[in-house]
């Protein structure tokens, strides 16, 4: 749900709650740590941004297997990070040839697919 709904939608829930669940609860509610316009990812998908950095951990697991040093020194690092740019490049090059990036795979397509069905039927959903 939008962030700007999210303490309204607590309080709701909290109302629902029998007086034993304020022992979970407590009777008042504390700020969160990080505000909800960070962790909340319904402006995200509503907009297909991706929710997670997942893709970024893919890049940085591929790029240190394609190093294969733990710790490389600044040469063999620069040549690693220019080869790597160069990928890209071409990657980009390709772009407007015609060239579709890597698809997602299925399974993943779909679960995008199911949470922006979600997210798209909220607006019916009364709180």
């Amino acid at each position: 749900m939008e962030h700007i709904r999210c303490h309204q939608a607590f309080d709701r829930i909290a109302e629902d709650f029998a007086d034993e669940a304020d022992d979970f609860l407590g009777t008042s509610r504390k700020e969160p740590l990080f505000p909800i316009e960070i962790w909340n990812i319904y402006d995200r998908t509503v907009t297909n941004i991706p929710r997670s950095n997942k893709s970024i951990e893919g890049w940085h697991n591929t790029f240190a297997r394609r190093v294969a040093i733990v710790h490389p020194s600044n040469t063999k690092l620069t040549e690693k990070i220019r080869r790597e740019q160069s990928k890209f490049e071409v990657d980009i090059a390709q772009i407007p040839q015609g060239q579709e990036p890597k698809p997602k795979k299925l399974k993943y397509r779909k679960l995008d697919e199911r949470i922006k069905r979600l997210v798209d039927d909220y607006s019916n959903v009364n709180l």
